[in-house]
């Protein structure tokens, strides 16, 4: 693959080549972010995030993701694109409500020590949010409640057992 010079014009050039998702997973390359956090932003793998970037480096003819990046900003293709939304479960049509960020920090609010969520999808949170002590604790609960239930299971036949003798 050659990169000789790359692709030169005006925004709406650079918008004819690229799809709203390259171009938005260039804004977060050219705002310092690695793939992962883009992945994590837009809702996709970071292997998305990455075959993105190399499809644009292609149409772009440009050697790196930095270049693509920049080349881009200067020619003021990020001002002219609104940010890309990916496509994601209508809260409206499960029946919750997106979760509330608030207003001074921008954060959404901490939830409980206890309050873990489901490890699955539900109304209010349709996609896994769960972080790490999450990922940990949820197999946690669910070995331990398997012993519970073999233990009563085995409290229970060991007491027919007697009954029956």
């Amino acid at each position: 693959m050659s990169y000789s010079t790359p692709v030169q014009g005006d925004p709406d050039t650079y918008l004819s080549l690229l799809s709203a998702a390259q171009i938005e997973t260039l804004r977060h390359v050219f705002e310092h972010k690695n793939s992962k956090e883009i992945a994590r932003i837009m809702g996709v793998s970071p292997h998305t995030v990455d075959e993105r970037v190399r499809r644009s480096l292609k149409k772009l003819n440009t050697s790196n993701r930095i270049e693509a990046a920049k080349l881009l900003a200067s020619n003021g293709v990020f001002d002219r694109v609104t940010p890309y939304q990916s496509l994601r479960y209508q809260l409206a049509d499960l029946g919750g409500e997106p979760p509330v960020a608030d207003a001074e920090t921008g954060r959404r609010s901490r939830r409980g020590v206890f309050d873990i969520g489901f490890p699955f999808p539900t109304s209010s949170q349709p996609t896994n949010r769960h972080g790490l002590m999450e990922r940990i604790i949820w197999p946690i609960l669910i070995a331990l409640a398997t012993i519970l239930a073999f233990s009563a299971l085995y409290s229970i036949l060991v007491g027919l057992g007697r009954v029956l003798t």
